[in-house]
């Protein structure tokens, strides 16, 4: 039952003012550290800031339900989100003939031994969306396919 404990933690940490407070992590039920954590289901996750795009990602994993932990402190996490997203906007004139571009990637490592065990990209851009949306739209989808991999292992 890893899941409902999963989503109080995600929940507590939401309810925090700001992402620089810490959210009260639950004890895991091992007693001795491991080389390395499994990527499944229940991992930590620290997510760094990535220019304001981590915060899309936070939304983004609560909203899909993603079975993860998300931490505030690295050294608490299982794994580490890091990457980029930016949106291209185009100059008023040739945002007409233009369309808007971008493009973004997120990986997942494992913070002890710094292997890569998820990785996703995206540059779909819509030219009649805002750019908060494009960030929203990929991170949504990022959460999506997290999830995906999550609950194939």
């Amino acid at each position: 039952m890893k899941a409902p404990t999963s989503v109080l933690a995600v929940l507590l940490m939401l309810s925090s003012a700001a992402l620089g407070q810490t959210a009260s992590v639950q004890p895991s039920a091992q007693t001795q550290p491991t080389a390395s954590a499994p990527f499944a289901a229940g991992v930590k996750l620290f997510l760094e800031p990535m220019d304001g795009f981590a915060q899309f990602l936070s939304d983004a994993i609560v909203k899909k339900k993603v079975p993860v932990v998300l931490v505030h402190e690295r050294a608490k996490a299982d794994f580490v989100m890091s990457g980029e997203a930016h949106v291209k906007k185009r100059g008023f004139f040739t945002g007409f003939v233009m369309s808007t571009g971008g493009k973004g990637s997120v990986s997942i490592r494992d913070a002890r031994t710094g292997g890569q065990v998820f990785a996703c990209k995206f540059n779909k851009v819509d030219q009649m969306e805002a750019e908060g949306y494009i960030y929203q739209s990929w991170a949504e989808s990022c959460a999506k396919h997290l999830k995906k991999a999550l609950e194939k292992k």
